[in-house]
């Protein structure tokens, strides 16, 4: 069956915006098709797809349209992309989590089916043919007996005089000519050639500059401003404390960093003076497994713990995000309206943060009742998502987006605030130092018998550890949180990044102490996962492993609705190992372009690498220690080491791509790391100079 005629899959009911929100604008004026939300196809042939995720390196601005593109059997030249506005027909907005794809799969591809069905009609109407006879290729309607065709384009004016279908057929994956191959990016050329704009970046008409300082210390707040000296330079125009902290207002971003250098600031630092990253680790070690909380309780792993086992612990540190382009917002009042420009990857966040400080508790809840009983929007703030200078999760909070609308809120004028490297490093939400007790037993053929996993940390998670890909009959998974007592948030792949360690780490434990090798171990134990298996068997072929070398590491993880399996080859250079080369085989279902999910999975091994080699922040004081690039070090090009992914072919809906090998890469490492040396890795970072890591 030809694919420009029906596929096998059933779409019903489908809607404006195919999905359950209120519909955007549904003008017709016959200059443009304009089927849903997501597509509109002009008189010239340009299709322009909205996407309304953040594009912050990952691709969404191409693998999106690619979905649209096939089911609409689209010239993939005639093809653009624009940022959807804020409007309800797009749902909640928010990039993370690695949910671009998997969300965007379904929505999408009925919108290129609705499209295409509805040209088909229009092609069949205007030759008075019937539509069994016609198909959709490369941006026009062929009709088949008569090898007539007309453009997409020439049908504009037809399509926009007919109504949605309430049906439209998919096409089969065996059909498809666009997904699965390695398609140019779309954003390339603007971000080549320099058009691109990120938002700092951001110009408009008489804008003024900020820049902020936070206490040092969590929750601190400024007692007394000595702000003589900065008043005094040329280009400050004013100096004033927000709720967050005191606010340089200049002509320019240099004089405002000028200005915020010669401020004296005295400081309420608080209650949280006394928090250290040792304190932190203290009290995790003072509570035992009587102040638990249940998380995975599978036969009865204590009788077999208690008669004998292998015991370990791990402590992982605090992680900073550190994207390359620091946080920043530009906000303008004009005629009763809040204007923001912001490299978020939340706009939905960014719009109820700017509300909260723009409008009182009465006002907002007014507003929420007006829109739920009446449809009408809350038209007093618009914002407009610029592209991201990397996220990695930093960007779903939305505090300089609050800063920014409250400097604007007093000066009246247009401002731009940007944050210094140091109050980006010092003033993160930070990934949480966790600490894990690991405790295992072995039957008499040196098998996991019994396994028990006590995750412990500031606002630590299960997730990554509540479901083992290892057939171990006895398990139990205990969780102890001691709330957010400093900031916290979501860093690139999550809590899945710390437990994915401890749990594939003390398997080589294990497996190590029963005499087996690990990776044999892994397949002989994963019968459960079978997915997880065959990137384990494909990337442990492409290393060609060899357990008599003793300079391999193997690690595998489930997550983000993908599963990667990573090998980490170490050589002696020296009295140093460095790693030679790192495989990564992941299975993340069909692979919409396969040339950005690799480089995404080279970027995450990237990401991962710094935090198991280089990066960590330490808390003395209620302060962070680490401030710039020089103590706070991510990895450099000379120090990467080759890195080669496999996309494993599979049908499975789309899955994550930009966290799922994260988590795999610290266990990896660490493992290569003990079967070289046959010590085991308790704290992360390893100790990492000259390019590599020092023999003991």
């Amino acid at each position: 069956m030809s694919a420009g005629v029906a596929g096998a899959s059933l779409v019903i009911g489908i809607s404006w915006s195919c999905s359950n929100n209120p519909p955007v604008d549904q003008t017709r004026n016959g200059a443009q098709f304009i089927p849903n939300a997501w597509l509109k196809i002009d008189t010239e042939g340009h299709v322009i797809v909205t996407v309304a995720e953040s594009e912050m390196g990952q691709g969404p601005f191409t693998a999106l349209p690619m979905i649209v593109a096939e089911e609409l059997n689209v010239d993939w030249r005639h093809v653009k992309v624009e940022r959807a506005t804020l409007n309800p027909a797009y749902g909640y907005q928010l990039t993370g989590g690695s949910t671009s794809i998997s969300k965007g799969w379904a929505t999408l591809r009925q919108a290129g089916a609705v499209a295409r069905q509805i040209l088909l009609n229009a092609a069949a109407l205007t030759w008075q043919v019937p539509i069994s006879e016609c198909r959709a290729e490369q941006s026009s309607i062929l009709h088949l007996p008569s090898k007539k065709s007309l453009s997409y384009a020439a049908l504009v004016p037809q399509a926009t005089q007919l109504p949605i279908p309430d049906t439209a057929l998919l096409k089969e994956p065996n059909e498809f000519t666009i997904i699965g191959t390695p398609t140019p990016r779309l954003d390339t050329p603007d971000k080549i050639s320099g058009r691109a704009r990120f938002g700092i970046d951001t110009k408009l008409p008489g804008m003024q500059y900020a820049t902020i300082t936070h206490c040092p210390v969590f929750g601190g707040k400024p007692k007394r401003i000595d702000k003589e000296k900065t008043l005094k330079i040329e280009g400050v125009l004013d100096v004033f404390k927000i709720e967050e902290g005191v606010i340089v207002l200049a002509k320019d971003t240099w004089t405002a960093f000028k200005g915020k250098a010669a401020l004296n600031i005295e400081w309420d630092f608080g209650d949280k003076q006394s928090i250290s990253s040792d304190s932190i680790i203290e009290t995790l070690n003072e509570l035992g497994a009587d102040q638990t909380t249940e998380v995975v309780k599978q036969g009865n792993p204590e009788k077999l713990l208690n008669t004998g086992s292998l015991e370990s612990e791990y402590t992982l540190p605090f992680q900073a995000h550190v994207p390359l382009e620091p946080m920043n917002c530009t906000a303008s009042f004009e005629g009763g309206k809040l204007r923001i420009w912001a490299p978020t990857q939340s706009p939905s966040e960014a719009f109820d943060v700017a509300r909260s400080v723009t409008q009182s508790k009465i006002q907002r809840t007014a507003n929420k009742i007006k829109t739920k009983l009446f449809g009408s929007e809350d038209n007093s703030i618009e914002i407009n998502t610029t592209l991201l200078g990397g996220g990695f999760g930093r960007r779903l909070k939305q505090d300089f987006v609050s800063e920014a609308t409250q400097v604007a809120k007093r000066t009246k004028k247009p401002v731009q605030l940007v944050w210094t490297r140091e109050e980006d490093i010092q003033h993160d939400f930070y990934h949480p130092l966790t600490l894990h007790e690991m405790r295992g037993a072995l039957d008499e053929n040196g098998l996991p018998i019994a396994w028990h996993h006590i995750i412990k940390g500031p606002n630590a998670k299960p997730h990554g550890a509540d479901r083992l890909p290892y057939d171990i009959p006895n398990i139990r998974v205990d969780l102890i949180d001691i709330g957010k007592i400093l900031p916290v948030g979501p860093w690139r792949s999550v809590m899945h990044a710390y437990n994915a360690f401890a749990v594939e780490h003390f398997f080589d434990e294990l497996a190590r102490a029963g005499n087996h090798d690990p990776l044999e171990l892994r397949l002989q134990l994963m019968s459960q996962t079978p997915r997880l298996k065959k990137t384990l068997e494909i990337a442990a072929d492409k290393t060609d492993w060899s357990s008599e070398r003793g300079l391999f590491g193997v690690a595998s993880h489930a997550g983000f609705g993908s599963y990667a399996s990573e090998v980490v080859q170490l050589v002696e250079h020296g009295n140093r190992l460095k790693i030679e080369k790192i495989t990564c085989a992941i299975d993340c279902g069909i692979a919409i372009n396969p040339d950005i999910a690799k480089a995404q999975i080279e970027g995450s091994i990237v990401f991962g690498l710094t935090a198991a080699l280089k990066s960590f922040i330490t808390i003395r004081d209620g302060q962070v220690q680490q401030s710039n690039y020089h103590n706070y070090p991510i990895l450099n090009m000379a120090e990467t080491p080759p890195i080669e992914v496999v996309i494993v072919e599979s049908d499975g809906s789309p899955g994550g791509i930009g966290e799922p090998g994260v988590p795999p890469l610290a266990p990896a490492l660490a493992n290569a790391l003990f079967a070289a040396s046959g010590k085991p890795t308790r704290n992360l970072p390893i100790p990492f100079d000259n390019g590599g890591i020092k023999i003991t």
